[in-house]
């Protein structure tokens, strides 16, 4: 084979090259765009689901202020809530009592558990329900209160260490 036609196949093969590299770098570029628009949409998403139960806690919080929820339920509700938007506001004086509440009820059954029940064993878990929603009723309205000035660190806090520093939280009760 002649210098020539050697010199033709390798300015060939390396015009191949570069295509295919062009070809590669377009398909990164194409995918990067993708997958940035989707961790756009998961955040978008995100911040709407955040955003949601805030405003489900503090409509629960007001719903049990009024006694349209009653404090067992109401506690269940906020203590799971809670935790997904700023868990380590449940380790906070005072709303200790929503985790209190919490962990003295989960025992219970509800929903068809709780149809199930005779009356005899609804009647010794709603006793046991009365009891400490009288034990700690004021506590749990302060703690309610807390939460309705509480102002949630919103979703960008998610995304931090949970190493970082975290705020004091002090409330007016």
């Amino acid at each position: 084979m002649s210098t020539n036609n050697l010199i033709v196949l390798l300015a060939l093969f390396c015009m191949i090259m570069l295509g295919v590299i062009v070809w590669i770098l377009v398909r990164q570029r194409a995918a990067f765009k993708s997958n940035q628009k989707r961790i756009q949409d998961l955040q978008q998403m995100l911040e709407k689901q955040y955003t949601h139960r805030v405003e489900s806690i503090r409509v629960i919080a007001g719903a049990m202020l009024d006694k349209q929820c009653e404090a067992t339920e109401g506690c269940i509700r906020l203590k799971q809530l809670v935790e997904q938007v700023e868990p380590e506001l449940l380790s906070a004086d005072v709303f200790k009592v929503i985790q209190l509440i919490y962990s003295e009820t989960e025992h219970m059954p509800i929903k068809e558990q709780w149809k199930q029940l005779d009356k005899k064993a609804k009647f010794k878990f709603t006793q046991q329900r009365v009891a400490l929603e009288a034990k700690y009723g004021q506590e749990i309205h302060v703690s309610l209160k807390a939460l309705q000035q509480h102002e949630f660190s919103g979703y960008g806090h998610l995304e931090k260490s949970p190493w970082a520093d975290k705020e004091t939280h002090n409330y007016v009760t």
